[in-house]
């Protein structure tokens, strides 16, 4: 592997010159300086970049924890984080936390150790009070942490355009399906805003809350038919995420049953899978929210004041599923 050194022959300059012109300082003569790349070239001189990088206290990696890579938010997500990194000149150093608090904060520990210039995070910990020695930038994504800025789309009124939608395809006594979380969870708040919104319409709904987002299929839709069976007023469906609306949908004894020929139904994220599935839903800007979170980190590593809260707007998409209803 060719070095500085071998550049420097090459070139017939000194070391101190093939120095200069990698780190853009001094006055060369474009002469020279065409020698040196020149000379980087047949060598196949690759700089090492993370030496250069720690010599300015600088490792120019950008750290993300995020619970899962298999679901396809967080994957749209990382897709956004990445691109968006490299635009500003950083790598981006991936870690799944698998959803378990421990391994999280373990994963945080490592990321400060291996000295990146600052941390995404999508925390599943509860008590995020634990990070409040972090000397690192951080951003909170798809969640809010005392101390900390945070992106996040605006859920709570999410929640009330699912209502909504569903009252107006005639649904009055509707389900809504979602996952356990706490209340400290950006998830909960499309909960809560469906919740409110069917009081203030006047309709009451049933609830039927899973274990986890990544639930198998069958077991799902083992639960979905034994709620439906139950309340057989149920007459709508919010699914509190694509994937879970998908799923139901998707399966031989729920299209056997013809229940969501008789009802509509609905789900969260905006995830191509309910495009395929002509499935209405509220749409997150994904793609908006890893950029945000990026913008937001790059201007805290160079020491900038930025805003606490970046709320982004989501968007009904109004799809056969619930627009066959309505009259």
């Amino acid at each position: 592997m060719a070095t500085i050194k071998d550049v420097a022959r090459e070139a017939d300059v000194s070391i101190a010159t093939v120095s200069r012109i990698m780190n853009n300082r001094g006055a060369i003569s474009e002469k020279t300086r065409k020698k040196v790349y020149e000379a980087m070239e047949r060598l196949h001189y690759q700089p090492n970049e993370m030496a250069r990088a720690l010599q300015k206290n600088k490792s120019n990696i950008i750290g993300l924890v995020v619970p899962l890579l298999d679901y396809a938010f967080f994957s749209r997500l990382t897709d956004a984080i990445e691109e968006s990194c490299h635009s500003y000149g950083y790598k981006l150093m991936i870690c799944k936390s698998g959803e378990d608090g421990e391994r999280e904060k373990e994963l945080v520990s490592m990321l400060q150790a291996n000295q990146v210039d600052g941390i995404l995070l999508c925390s599943r910990v509860g008590d995020t009070g634990i990070y409040s020695q972090n000397t690192l930038p951080l951003i909170s994504i798809d969640r809010e942490m005392e101390g900390f800025s945070s992106v996040t789309s605006d859920n709570y009124k999410g929640g009330m355009e699912a209502a909504r939608e569903l009252f107006e395809s005639g649904s009055r006594h509707p389900l809504i399906l979602g996952v356990q979380v706490p209340a400290y969870m950006a998830m909960d708040q499309r909960h809560k805003g469906f919740l409110d919104e069917c009081s203030n319409i006047g309709i009451k709904c049933a609830e039927m809350k899973i274990q986890q987002e990544n639930l198998g299929q069958q077991e799902l839709v083992r639960e979905f038919l034994k709620v439906m069976e139950e309340n057989p007023c149920i007459d709508g469906v919010f699914a509190t995420g694509d994937i879970s609306a998908a799923k139901i949908a998707c399966h031989k004894k729920v299209q056997e049953s013809g229940i969501f020929d008789r009802i509509p139904y609905m789900g969260y994220d905006g995830l191509e899978i309910s495009e395929l599935l002509d499935i209405t839903t509220v749409s997150q800007p994904i793609y908006e929210m890893g950029e945000c979170a990026v913008e937001l980190l790059v201007k805290k590593i160079n020491g900038k004041l930025v805003q606490e809260r970046s709320i982004l707007p989501v968007k009904l998409v109004e799809r056969g599923s619930t627009l066959r209803f309505k009259k």
